[in-house]
């Protein structure tokens, strides 16, 4: 021990702050220390991008964000369309523009672990309904249409991955509109006279590839019909690959799918928690629009210096 300043104890306190810091830094930061240098240094060198498009806190394909995000390394968001107020709460009786703010958090806080940047636009969550056109009666449609395609424009994804088809299959209206006017949005980004006031701020984009998500909703949150009726399912697309999100990442310790389950309990409001299982997944991508791609969404795009 040495006396410094009339502290007899300095550095004794001094190391025992040192060895406080990592306890702090693992509170705040999923991945500390050297893995996260590791992956920042890895982003540098790859430059592809990643837009994935649905409508509430907790839609996201999640191991998909983190396949891309922490194993790819590229720049990944997901654009929620509503922050989810309309939603379910678990966790409090806190509801409307209250439960909104607790959702958005929930989404900053599972970003945090997958890894992904995280969007909003103006719509809001007025609760479930079964047809596009009342959601499109109670957000309008170019008005929404305009910050989607104003998130493409200022994020330039190289690929758009849609969650939803814009279907009944969809379940839920808002799913089935933030499948619409993603669509749409991908064709609007990239012509200088749709919503020409916002380039003053961004230019046109048009985007390389627009996919879906080969995942079916249709059971989740799906209208009630008579017995009997099968429930609509996702129209058939042609294949545009896939991703290994089952695979392990050994600087991380866990594979894509184990990673999205420790994002997705971040949404504690909706009860999303589940254990971790490691194993092989794969999840794939049918071809929506743009340059075709049979075995990845980044087949003929350099995404290099």
């Amino acid at each position: 021990m040495h006396r410094v300043s009339g502290n007899r104890y300095l550095l004794p306190k001094f190391a025992l702050l040192l060895g406080l810091a990592p306890l702090a830094a693992q509170q705040n930061v999923p991945f500390p220390g050297v893995i996260e240098v590791e992956q920042s240094l890895h982003k540098l060198n790859q430059l592809g991008t990643v837009l994935m498009i649905a409508a509430h806190p907790d839609d996201e394909q999640t191991a998909v964000l983190a396949y891309f995000a922490r194993g790819r390394f590229m720049r990944t968001a997901y654009l929620s369309l509503t922050r989810g107020e309309g939603g379910q709460n678990l966790i409090g009786s806190e509801q409307g523009p209250a439960l909104g703010v607790i959702r958005t958090q929930e989404l900053l806080a599972a970003r945090k672990i997958d890894g992904a940047e995280q969007f909003f636009t103006r719509a809001i969550d007025f609760g479930f309904t079964k047809t596009a056109s009342e959601t499109f009666e109670k957000w309008g449609h170019e008005r929404i249409l305009s910050d989607v395609v104003y998130d493409i424009r200022r994020y330039r994804p190289d690929v758009i991955i849609m969650v939803f088809s814009g279907t009944p299959a969809d379940g839920h209206g808002q799913h089935q509109v933030s499948a619409i006017l993603g669509i749409e949005a991908y064709e609007a980004a990239g012509d200088a006279k749709r919503f020409p006031e916002q380039l003053k701020l961004v230019q046109p984009w048009q985007a390389k590839r627009l996919v879906r998500t080969n995942f079916n909703f249709a059971g989740r949150g799906a209208p009630v019909l008579p017995p009997g009726t099968q429930l609509p399912v996702f129209p058939t697309l042609p294949n545009a690959g896939e991703a290994d999100t089952g695979g392990f990442n050994p600087v991380l310790g866990y594979s894509y799918v184990e990673i999205a389950t420790m994002s997705r309990s971040m949404h504690h409001s909706q009860g999303t928690g589940a254990v971790r299982r490691p194993g092989a997944a794969t999840n794939d991508f049918g071809y929506l629009a743009g340059a075709p791609s049979s075995k990845d969404l980044f087949e003929g795009i350099d995404t290099s210096w």
